[in-house]
């Protein structure tokens, strides 16, 4: 990709066994478990931008054992870069040859003594301003609470629905993802739109490999 923006998607394939993992220097069990795609790749086929792969007991999204992942280039199967968890809702992020690039933490939401919204943050190895992004907006997460009872209601009524017509519909009503991630001086680098799934990304201020790794540990977290 050059330097100009585009935006791309997580997509949380079933997984796919890798015939050589040692060859390409990852655990004997990996599988391929995701890929990031350009938003406008319509067909299966495309080639991703890039490819994720993490080991087969790993449980992605489990953020008291999560797993180790690895980040490989889409066209040319290059390896990029691991992300390795080193704490709970904390992960490393590593080059090729073992050079540190960033540490990404999870800081979790809360409603008291203050609400506080879910957190995330990058903060790099040579540099000392960070990139930080809020889950959801203000206003979405007013109207998230305001219309909650409602919204529960609703669920309610559809669950009971679907178990006598035998229907496998998702209707969770879901909270606020919109998430922006923005640094001193740079403004905003990288923007998760939650309604689309889609990650608006400014490559001129923050490496893909940290921003690939930001969007696969926030999608895995959402959908287990």
């Amino acid at each position: 990709m050059d330097d100009h923006a585009y935006s791309f998607l997580v997509c949380v394939n079933n997984p796919v066994p890798v015939s050589d993992p040692q060859s390409l220097g990852l655990p004997p069990d990996a599988e391929m478990a995701s890929t990031i795609r350009l938003s406008t790749a319509r067909r299966p086929g495309d080639t991703p931008l890039a490819r994720i792969f993490a080991p087969r007991s790993g449980q992605r999204g489990n953020r008291k054992a999560p797993p180790p992942f690895w980040i490989q280039d889409g066209p040319g199967g290059r390896p990029w870069c691991s992300v390795h968890p080193a704490a709970p809702d904390i992960h490393e992020v590593h080059a090729v040859d073992a050079t540190p690039l960033a540490t990404i933490t999870r800081h979790a939401g809360r409603l008291s003594p203050w609400p506080r919204r879910v957190r995330w943050s990058a903060r790099f190895a040579h540099t000392p301003q960070p990139v930080t992004g809020k889950e959801g907006t203000w206003y979405a997460w007013f109207t998230y609470v305001v219309t909650a009872p409602f919204w529960f209601l609703f669920a309610l009524c559809t669950t009971v629905y679907a178990y006598f017509d035998g229907t496998t519909d998702d209707y969770t009503f879901k909270r606020p993802l919109r998430t922006r991630w923005r640094g001193r001086g740079t403004g905003t680098v990288l923007d998760y739109r939650g309604v689309s799934n889609v990650y608006r990304f400014d490559p001129r201020h923050l490496d893909a490999r940290v921003a690939y790794a930001l969007a696969v540990l926030q999608t895995w977290e959402d959908k287990g």
